[in-house]
């Protein structure tokens, strides 16, 4: 498939990209340019008990946790 950008540099495709997807691009050595897919990840606010700033009220399991990072590197 071939690409060509507009006037300012942008590049759409409702093909490759889904609408407000995030992409990581980087110039390979050999002059192309991969594009990969950031995943969303959820962002949680510290909540104040006591004074003191402390993690968000969520559970989560250790196989959860593990199950992220795995996927994380496999999409590397």
């Amino acid at each position: 498939m071939k690409l060509t950008a507009d006037s300012q540099g942008r590049l759409g495709s409702a093909k490759l990209f889904r609408p407000e997807a995030v992409f990581e691009a980087t110039v390979q050595p050999d002059g192309s340019v991969r594009l990969v897919e950031l995943t969303q990840v959820p962002v949680v606010k510290p909540r104040r008990v006591g004074g003191r700033l402390r993690g968000a009220d969520v559970r989560l399991s250790r196989e959860t946790v593990a199950a992220a990072v795995r996927a994380e590197r496999d999409a590397r």
